[in-house]
């Protein structure tokens, strides 16, 4: 009985899952930056007004109930404060150049100190949405140099400044410039990683970030941006309230259980069902044959928003860092949604595009490749419909047949296709705009829906027969016929002397009968006529 027992628990010891390697909290020496508050989007122009450079910070608070700020600007400047719940503000000098204003809808900012503040009435829904509140602000002060959305400052300092940008339009990864600095709330952070090792048959790598609820009341944002160089799959996990947005330099692939943001939209869990546990996620990144875990990755942390930014798993390294408040760091852009575009050939080789307005004939066959700055697995471009406008009516006239070709079934970031211009073959305008609509998905996600447009000159087929083309007759063969002409004239000419001269001396031998009076009886005109016609018979009778 011992030994059976003895057994089981040594076959259970052996089949249980294993980790394969160890979590270690990082520590300072690893590469990793962590602040709890940064700057979660915003702009900066150098656009102003009469003069006076407009300043808006957008207030998101959470933790603090209070704050500072600190005048230093030596221009005229504007700064306008909104708030998404009641705070405390205390100005902590008086500035000549400077004028507060205070947005007051559903939120208050109630202020101590110097007295050069003015209250602005704003509707709870302007308030609250940062495009309307940027919208507001251009409308209402003629420009807007730069606009801050900041998560829980302690204290704000104000130094004025002016961007490069002609247009203050919002960024969502944004870092602020030299016109402010702040200090945020303390927060803390914890991560603990470690680096599985790969199986050689594996030939995809799966790394796992796991978030880990501290307070799951409260809503998160987990920016992740990766780079990697060999095929690699993102699995990310967290609870509810977490939303995870993902830069990829390259064509990534992702799974996560919770809202990802990608190319500037929201989209729904891909994978809801992921385990919640070390072990499942690991089992899980395991089910295809052709993958293996290469890393995981806990993160704790009670702040709203996280970046991690992590390398390919030849030199795996990992940086957790909402920004950090510098005057040295630059603005930087986050990806747009995508671009598409379009380009015409003549020929089904799709070797070279024809550039500008392109000149063609109605009756032949036009090529077109519609492209989208998208390319990653589980994007697909489509073409929905294409049709032609006359410019000089300024409508649209026909809907095109188009004849689409196969596309990638992995990535499909570009479409072709082709068509012709019959339907508008007896129209009389020349100028012609093909506009065709193009819609880009991820994982059947709408991501946009846009039009494309090229110009065309369209130049009727008036026959679809070769032209006959008459080719002259040589010098040699004109002089030919000319002298075989007048050799047949003179033949026929001597034929014709030949039978005249022989036919008129036997003519004259002939004795010329006498022609009778007028007078005589018509009668006898007739026997004598008849007689002089029958010569031989008038011999025989005499």
């Amino acid at each position: 009985m011992k030994v059976a027992i003895l057994i089981v628990v040594l076959i259970a010891a052996h089949t249980s899952a294993v980790p394969p390697c160890e979590l270690k909290e990082v520590k300072d020496e690893n590469p990793i930056k962590v602040t709890p508050s940064w700057v979660s989007q915003g702009c900066w122009s150098a656009d102003t007004s009469e003069g006076r450079e407009i300043h808006l910070i957008n207030l998101n608070l959470d933790m603090i109930s209070s704050f500072t700020m600190d005048l230093k600007n030596t221009v005229p400047a504007s700064i306008i404060l909104n708030s998404n719940k009641n705070v405390s503000l205390t100005l902590l000098n008086e500035n000549i150049y400077a004028k507060v204003y205070l947005i007051r809808s559903n939120s208050w900012i109630t202020v101590t100190g110097p007295d050069n503040t003015v209250d602005l009435d704003l509707h709870a829904v302007v308030q609250s949405d940062s495009n309307s509140l940027l919208g507001w602000a251009k409308s209402k002060f003629g420009a807007v140099t730069s606009f801050t959305e900041l998560i829980d400052p302690q204290s704000i300092t104000f130094n004025a400044g002016r961007g490069h940008s002609q247009d203050c339009e919002l960024q969502t990864n944004f870092t602020q410039g030299k016109y402010l600095d702040y200090l945020p709330v303390n927060t803390s952070v914890e991560v603990k990683f470690c680096r599985i090792p790969m199986p050689l048959k594996a030939k995809e790598e799966v790394h796992i970030i796991r978030h880990l609820p501290v307070d799951t009341m409260t809503p998160r944002l987990i920016e992740v941006n990766f780079t990697h160089h060999n095929p690699s799959t993102l699995i990310l996990q967290g609870p509810n309230t977490t939303t995870w947005k993902i830069i990829c330099r390259i064509d990534c692939k992702f799974k996560s259980n919770n809202p990802f943001i990608i190319m500037g939209y929201q989209l729904l869990p891909n994978s809801p069902n992921l385990p919640a546990s070390y072990e499942g996620l690991l089992k899980f990144a395991e089910a295809d044959s052709n993958t293996a875990p290469a890393s995981y990755t806990e993160i704790s942390t009670d702040s709203k928003r996280l970046k991690v930014y992590m390398k390919s798993m030849t030199n795996t390294v990992f940086s957790i860092a909402p920004q950090l408040p510098s005057t040295s760091l630059q603005t930087t852009t986050s990806p747009n949604k995508p671009k598409t575009t379009m380009h015409l050939y003549l020929s089904p080789d799709y070797r070279s595009p024809s550039e500008g307005i392109v000149e063609v004939l109605s009756n032949k066959t036009i090529y077109a490749e519609v492209s989208t700055s998208l390319s990653m697995e589980g994007a697909e471009l489509d073409i929905e419909n294409c049709s032609l406008r006359a410019r000089a009516l300024g409508m649209e006239l026909k809907s095109l047949d188009i004849k689409k070709e196969t596309c990638n079934p992995k990535t499909c970031s570009s479409r072709r296709f082709s068509f012709t211009l019959k339907p508008v073959q007896e129209h009389h305008s020349q100028r012609w705009d093909l506009q065709c609509f193009t819609t880009v998905t991820f994982m059947s996600h709408l991501i946009s829906r846009e039009g494309v447009e090229r110009g065309l000159k369209v130049i009727k087929a008036v026959s679809t027969l070769p032209p006959r083309v008459f080719h002259g007759l040589e010098l040699g063969a004109v002089l030919g016929i000319a002298f075989a002409s007048f050799l047949i004239g003179a033949c026929l000419t001597g034929a014709l002397w030949f039978t005249h001269t022989h036919t008129g001396s036997t003519v004259k031998r002939q004795p010329v009968p006498a022609i009778p009076p007028v007078s005589e009886n018509s009668s006898a005109n007739h026997s004598i006529g008849s007689t002089q016609s029958t010569p031989c018979s008038s011999s025989s009778m005499a």
